[in-house]
């Protein structure tokens, strides 16, 4: 009996004694912390979405030194995993006893961002991965590493992209061989206005504002409506940090007379976001030239946000950006000056429920260009002609998924005016209902995405613009995309009723508007093929967009010494082509490379399509030295391009080859210093207007905070 006994009260303090234990330990809890870095250098990574699943989760945004935490948290064992859009995801299991306890997060550089969010493609967050249609992303990173000041000068080292233009136009952006009217500019995913010659001049975009790009290639008419034939750019500007506050500082100076500075302030308190932005940015060369002498470019930008989160449902925004431009430049005896003004403004919600949103928006963007010349380095007052144009726009979208099929839609409320001196009656506007919709439809390994977009106007009447799209994912490595879909984009202001005369003591030209124009209609046809794995991606894709009653302008006649430019409808014409790209990451190394052909031809005269090169690549070597020094060279090429037509025929500039090195380290934390070269072999081809000569620069950028 006694060992019975013994044996019964072994077990029965056993008993209490892990009862015990049990209890003291779900009373225990630790505060969890940590860092996420890069695996292959050891920097701290910003932005990473750090989640924490377990007996309790929480999610968090890690800071510029890669630090975050999520407070108190229950006993238990916790899975901590992190993301970010330039990494593959990476994660940690951790167990909280009590007391504090700390993870550090890993994460790689994949070749291909593929967990990036966007947005463009599908006016929804999605990952890369899965938009059916080709997407490419520029980064944050990407744009700090760059050391340019201006959105133009990243642009043009991307595959398939060219930047041409000049004065006063400035840098317009081309895609798959349709020029800048073509290829609608958001900001924030509202449209803005500011075209010269049908130019958009994206180098008026400062990136110290900039959080990415999204370029999205190929007819999003379906979507976007008009202007987005050749396709859409969307610049997502910064947001504000998870941080109480922080501001930022960053300085670039260089040759050619360039002094860029810009400063920065946010964070959240309250449930209050906001952010500010202002930059002052100086240069001797004007967009779309080349030469410096009497030249000078002056701007101040500034971008205001603010955002509040009302409830777990709820979120309202209001944000603004504002451009103000001086330029000079000298032809012959006369000094010619560009004075621009712009600003854009949006106020907007966000109301979610399950999985269904729905955004109504309000926005407004304004442009003002003002011309002169003078015989002096200063305008004089009172004189030259004004132009200004203006767009409103109100709209509402929803997105929400019934089952397994996406859908999302709306409708958009446009109102677009222009006065100028150059434009018949010198007032016009025209007003747009735009009601569209798409779905993401699940069949099998298949995802298919049919859309369409309906344009009324009282001026074009009603235009149908359908797209329907295919995403096949065989494996997880492996993506094949396709779409056929209508393109569609009316004749602007000036092309229906421009009267411009630029006359000199040896004759001059006239440029006059042509009121009998149609609307361009266009069948864009893709097709690519993705392959990656977290080191290595190769991206293959094919294009055919068919246009008709295309708007290019044209040799009338001369008279009296006066030669006669008007606007025509082309009969028809196509333009067409390949993009091939790869590139691989492995350690401390990355290495892309890609080529494009194009063709871009009249059906009616069957003669090339002007300002389009045939051949175009690039290559990016970037390398991790010694000392954590980040080092890149990057070639680019622009292949022979017809500019101009004569009674002798077509006019080529030659092909252009550009490298462009340059070399990053970060100090300490939060402080980081740059320098580099643009065209440092100083190449200076006749007939390209915006290849300056060598360029050298050095810059730094701090930023201080609170967690």
């Amino acid at each position: 009996m006694s060992k019975r006994w013994l044996r019964a009260a072994w077990l029965g303090g056993l008993a209490v004694w892990t009862a015990v234990g049990v209890a003291d330990l779900s009373g225990q809890a630790g505060m969890l912390s940590g860092r996420v870095i890069d695996s292959a250098t050891g920097e701290a990574v910003e932005g990473a979405v750090v989640e924490v699943t377990g007996d309790a989760e929480q999610a968090v945004v890690s800071g510029s030194d890669g630090r975050w935490s999520v407070g108190q948290l229950p006993a238990g064992s916790y899975t901590v995993r992190a993301t970010h859009l330039a990494f593959a995801g990476g994660e940690e299991t951790v167990v909280i006893a009590n007391g504090p306890v700390e993870a550090e997060v890993q994460l790689s550089q994949r070749a291909l961002p593929l967990d990036a969010v966007v947005v463009t493609a599908g006016r929804r967050l999605q990952r890369l991965a899965e938009v059916p249609v080709a997407t490419e992303l520029v980064t944050r990173q990407e744009l700090e590493r760059s050391g340019v000041g201006d959105l133009s000068q990243v642009l043009v080292e991307r595959l398939g992209i060219q930047v041409d233009g000049g004065l006063p136009a400035g840098e317009g952006v081309m895609l798959q061989g349709l020029s800048s009217e073509r290829v609608l500019l958001l900001v924030d995913g509202q449209p803005l206005v500011g075209r010269i010659g049908g130019n958009l001049d994206v180098s008026r975009i400062p990136l110290s504002a900039v959080e990415r790009v999204e370029v999205v290639k190929g007819a999003q008419s379906s979507m976007y409506g008009s202007e987005a034939m050749g396709g859409v750019i969307n610049i997502i500007t910064r947001q504000a940090t998870g941080e109480p506050w922080r501001v930022g500082v960053e300085m670039t100076a260089g040759t050619q007379g360039r002094l860029d500075g810009s400063g920065s302030i946010g964070g959240t308190a309250g449930g209050i976001s906001y952010l500010g932005d202002v930059g002052r940015r100086m240069t001797e060369l004007t967009p779309g030239r080349a030469q410096t002498n009497g030249a000078i470019a002056e701007r101040w930008d500034g971008l205001f946000k603010l955002g509040s989160q009302v409830g777990q449902d709820l979120r309202l925004h209001a944000s603004a950006l504002v451009l103000d431009e001086r330029q000079r430049w000298q032809t012959g005896t006369l000094f010619q000056f560009a004075d621009n003004r712009q600003w854009t403004a949006q106020v907007g919600a966000e109301w979610t429920w399950g999985s269904h949103r729905l955004a109504p928006a309000l926005s407004a963007s304004d442009y003002t260009h003002l011309s002169r010349s003078a015989t002096g380095p200063q305008p004089v007052e009172g004189s030259g002609e004004e132009e200004a144009q203006r767009l409103y726009e109100a709209e509402l979208i929803y997105g929400g998924s019934w089952r397994d099929v996406d859908v999302d839609g709306g409708v958009e409320l446009k109102r677009e005016e222009i006065s100028s001196d150059r434009v018949v009656d010198a007032e016009r506007n025209l007003h747009t209902v735009e009601p569209f919709a798409q779905l993401s439809i699940p069949l099998g390994g298949v995802r298919l995405v049919p859309g369409a977009r309906i344009s009324a106007s009282e001026q074009w009447g009603t235009r149908f613009t359908p797209r329907i799209a295919a995403l096949i994912r065989p494996t997880a490595s492996i993506a094949v995309r396709a779409s056929i879909g209508r393109g569609y984009r009316a004749p602007s202001f000036k092309e229906l009723a421009l009267e411009f005369l630029n006359a000199s003591a040896g004759g001059g030209y006239t440029v006059r508007g042509n009121p009998d124009l149609q609307p361009e209609t266009s069948t864009n046809l893709s097709l690519a093929a993705e392959w990656s794995n977290a080191n290595l991606y190769l991206r293959a894709s094919g294009y055919a967009n068919r246009f008709d009653d295309f708007i290019e302008t044209r040799l009338v006649g001369d008279s009296s010494g006066i030669t006669v430019y008007t606007y025509g409808n082309v009969s028809d014409g196509f333009t067409r082509g390949v993009e091939l790209e790869g590139g691989v990451t492995r350690g401390r190394s990355r290495v892309e490379a890609g080529y494009a052909f194009l063709q871009a031809e009249d059906g009616e005269t069957e003669m090339r399509l002007l300002s389009r090169p045939a051949h175009s690549g690039h290559v990016m070597v970037e390398q991790l030295l010694p000392f954590e020094v980040s080092a890149a060279v990057t070639a680019t090429y622009t292949g022979a391009t017809p500019i101009e037509r004569t009674a002798e025929g077509t006019i080529d500039r030659s092909g252009f080859l550009r490298f462009d090195v340059r070399a990053t380290r970060e100090l300490w934390q939060d402080l980081t210093l740059s320098v580099g070269s643009r065209n440092v072999l100083d190449a200076e081809p006749e007939n390209w207007p915006g290849y300056g000569g060598r360029h050298v620069y050095v810059g730094f950028g701090v930023g201080l905070g609170v967690e």
